[in-house]
């Protein structure tokens, strides 16, 4: 990918009905298509069904300069008369019984296991094939803002505005660990490795450095002046070329040495730290507040704004974006790397894969994207991949899944 400073040029995004795939399987039935580039009126078009096929597949045709280019029993191909493609996938399973109020974070595991929270601050442990409950963890006084599980799969970590993170048993339910030292709600912590050590941000505007062993803090990684909304951890890029650590560093703190640390603020700043000589590397500056970031590889990362701007950078030239997607003013709320790119779930209930620019290029891949459909105008709150599915939570209290990886594989033949 190019180093220069670029933005998207002008591409519009095609919509569709949120239920489209059952409306298309309804004989005589509509379901709604838009296309609208930025700043102009949208163009309204209409998905009619005419039944299905004999292998159960809808027979389908679209108007107003749209074209159904394939379709199956949970995608749609869609085409507008500007060149533009969209995939639209839709859930192949949802689960409406494991929350009854907005689903704000959630994490799942190729063994089968998914933990998610709700604002009815019910932290759930359930599985992933049958959306059967398993154990609800209990302990947290105040509302619960982050879940995840380490990286065996069997234990669970939260953070919460009771300024306290838990360390769970999957299997039992039981609290062994809680972690106590900031001084307001935790927003997002990562884990480090294996899960020796994890990292965690505030409201307080800290990131601390924690041993789960000695359920202790081992350092305050930077202080700053304003609310810390996530954070994520990488492998620093060979030519960062970090220095030594100018005291040495507890027998507790362990996979540290290589280690960078995105936080994205309240105030839009974005800092970069080298952990384990606590050194700011690098900040800069964005116009909204930043929701959200995400490492995409040792070159690359992305971040997510709350007027709806997605930068792309590359850690050689940390301050000047690669790549900007600006489709719409609705806040960006969470990211998930993928491949040669990322989804992005935001407020009015789109989430959308974005492929990265064409290596030594700079131009975007843009006329083709993939959607995943379901949510109403329902802000799409965390986004998990285990492996094999990717599960969305949401403010409808519903956990989707979706089949994708095929879908991905297959867009490099229709850029």
């Amino acid at each position: 990918m190019s180093g220069d400073n670029r933005t998207q040029s002008p591409a519009p995004v095609i919509s569709l009905q949120c239920d489209w795939d059952e409306a298309v399987r309804r004989a005589n039935a509509e379901a709604w298509v838009a296309c609208k580039f930025r700043g102009q009126p949208s163009i309204q078009g209409k998905i009619r069904s005419h039944g299905l096929s004999r292998e159960g597949i809808p027979q389908v045709t679209a108007t107003n300069g749209f074209t159904v280019c394939e379709i199956s029993q949970n995608a749609i191909q869609v085409k507008h008369e500007s060149g533009h493609i969209c995939i639209f996938v839709a859930a192949f399973s949802i689960f409406t019984g494991i929350h009854s109020r907005s689903v704000i974070s959630l994490a799942a595991t190729s063994g089968g296991l998914c933990v998610s929270v709700c604002t009815g601050n019910k932290l759930q442990i359930w599985d992933t094939r049958q959306g059967l409950l398993r154990r609800t963890l209990e302990g947290h006084v105040g509302d619960v803002y982050k879940c995840r599980f380490f990286p065996s799969g069997l234990v669970v970590l939260s953070g919460s505005a009771d300024m306290q993170l838990k360390i769970w048993s999957a299997e039992t339910g039981q609290c062994p660990v809680t972690l106590r030292g900031h001084t307001a709600a935790v927003t997002d912590m990562c884990i480090v490795e294996k899960g020796r050590n994890i990292i965690s941000v505030s409201k307080d505007g800290t990131a601390k450095l924690w041993s789960c062993g000695e359920a202790s803090c081992l350092a305050t990684l930077v202080e700053l002046g304003t609310v810390i909304n996530s954070c994520v951890l990488g492998v620093a890029n060979k030519k960062m070329q970090l220095a030594a650590p100018e005291e040495p560093t507890s027998e507790h703190e362990v996979g540290t040495a290589n280690k960078i640390l995105l936080l994205g603020c309240e105030d839009g700043t974005v800092h970069c730290l080298a952990v384990q000589i606590r050194q700011v590397l690098f900040s800069k500056l964005h116009p909204a507040a930043v929701n959200c970031v995400a490492i995409l590889s040792v070159d690359h990362f992305v971040v997510g704004c709350q007027d709806g701007q997605i930068f792309l950078y590359g850690f050689e030239r940390p301050t000047e974006p690669v790549y900007c997607w600006y489709e719409s003013n609705s806040a960006v709320l969470c990211l998930l790397p993928l491949r040669n790119g990322f989804f992005t779930g935001k407020a009015d209930g789109s989430c959308v894969y974005h492929q990265l620019p064409a290596r030594n290029s700079g131009e975007s891949r843009s006329n083709v994207r993939v959607q995943l459909t379901g949510p109403d105008c329902d802000p799409v709150y965390d986004i998990s991949f285990d492996g094999t599915y990717i599960y969305t939570s949401c403010r409808d209290a519903v956990v989707r899944k979706y089949d994708v990886l095929k879908t991905l594989s297959n867009l490099d033949s229709l850029v």
